[in-house]
């Protein structure tokens, strides 16, 4: 029973990971000239750099999901977990500078809607810190199983909760960065 659930958890959080880090190159590119602006705002590089390496950013998620189905499928769940690791790491130190000078970001690039609400980026550390906890929970429950069609199906509706969830806390910090906006407008 034990093996079955660790099964469901590492095929459930796989396909967040995946689900989550392609819709974030998706919102980049829909609007790529938001997130340009957005990548000036953290002033981690000079504009020039930032907005030239914002052109590269959503190719790089893309290849992430790309190389991390890749290893997964050829048995390395190890390389896998690295390749998400890194790349939340990656986020919680630009998220973690912009804490750090007190910024406020209008758009970190992640959002999986298109608001124009200030998100608070000691909140972004938070969720990237969560997001690499459930990395390490991924590999803690990764074995070489022969997994079966229930057992796949099981883990994708896993992931599609898991998804949702995140879109739902997503969606109620930009509520409450709206709310915060307002408020103050209002006072």
């Amino acid at each position: 029973m034990l093996t079955v659930l660790l099964q469901v958890l590492e095929i459930g959080l796989l396909g967040f990971f995946l689900s989550l880090i392609l819709a974030s190159a998706v919102h980049k590119l829909k609007n790529p000239g938001r997130f340009r602006q957005a990548l000036v705002a953290y002033e981690l590089l000079p504009p020039p750099l930032a907005l030239s390496t914002a052109k590269f950013v959503p190719g790089i998620e893309i290849g992430v999901v790309l190389a991390a189905l890749l290893s997964y499928a050829l048995g390395s769940p190890a390389l896998t977990s690295v390749l998400f690791l890194l790349l939340f790491a990656t986020y919680a130190v630009f998220l973690g500078y912009a804490a750090v000078m007190n910024k406020s970001l209008s758009d970190c690039g992640c959002s999986l809607n298109n608001t124009s609400a200030h998100v608070s980026p000691s909140k972004l550390v938070v969720r990237n810190l969560v997001l690499m906890s459930l990395v390490a929970l991924f590999y803690a429950a990764s074995a070489s199983y022969g997994n079966s069609i229930a057992v796949w199906s099981t883990g994708l509706v896993f992931s599609l909760i898991l998804f949702i969830t995140y879109s739902s806390i997503d969606g109620l910090l930009e509520n409450q960065a709206l709310l915060k906006n307002l408020r103050v407008r209002h006072d």
